[in-house]
């Protein structure tokens, strides 16, 4: 954690409107995903915003086809837990269940069109392969971080290709070196002695 620059982005200004920016999938959902963008939460605002103004300002935004794949999984998930909510008659359904109702598959496809038209819109999608080599990495690096396989990789991607200023609400990231995050969080100190 020694070699990672942390900025607030809530009090930091991007005066530079070329600089490069990688969004977190939550952040693209929270930005992208048109339920949310409606009811943003108190932890969401300052990302929307901050992202918001890049947007305005022009600065390249960037993602990769990971990101979006978790991000379509939790907007399915969200759908989901609305469908179940919206009726008692649902509370027993499960995820499978929902899966197979044709009217809901319909309203799932069309908001993940929307989803995704608006991730597009706003960001360049970067596609790189997830290879044996670097899932051993992962592992054989696992005391060394505290991120899931899809983060770790994603991030070592974005390393990799200079794209160093990452937007992210995830802790874990605190774990990876040599990234500039853009965040609200502090860091969070390992658990011992448990």
């Amino acid at each position: 954690m020694e070699n990672i620059i942390v900025k607030d982005i809530t009090s930091y200004t991007c005066f530079d409107t070329n600089k490069k920016f990688f969004l977190d999938t939550n952040v693209l959902y929270w930005y992208t995903y048109p339920r949310f963008a409606e009811n943003l939460t108190r932890q969401a605002r300052p990302y929307y915003d901050f992202v918001d103004a890049l947007v305005s300002s022009g600065n390249p935004l960037y993602t990769s086809v990971y990101n979006l794949t978790e991000l379509l999984n939790v907007v399915e998930k969200n759908e989901y837990e609305i469908f179940k909510n919206a009726d008692d008659t649902r509370k027993y359904f499960t995820h499978k269940d929902y899966r197979r109702v044709a009217e809901e598959r319909d309203k799932l496809m069309q908001i993940m069109k929307v989803t995704l038209s608006n991730a597009k819109s706003t960001c360049n999608i970067i596609n790189f392969p997830f290879e044996i080599s670097s899932i051993e990495k992962f592992t054989n690096n696992l005391v060394n971080h505290r991120c899931d396989v899809f983060d770790y990789l994603i991030l070592e991607n974005c390393k990799k290709d200079q794209f160093i200023n990452v937007i992210s609400d995830d802790g874990d990231f605190f774990s990876i070196d040599k990234i500039q995050l853009f965040t609200t969080k502090s860091p969070l100190p390992d658990i011992v002695g448990v």
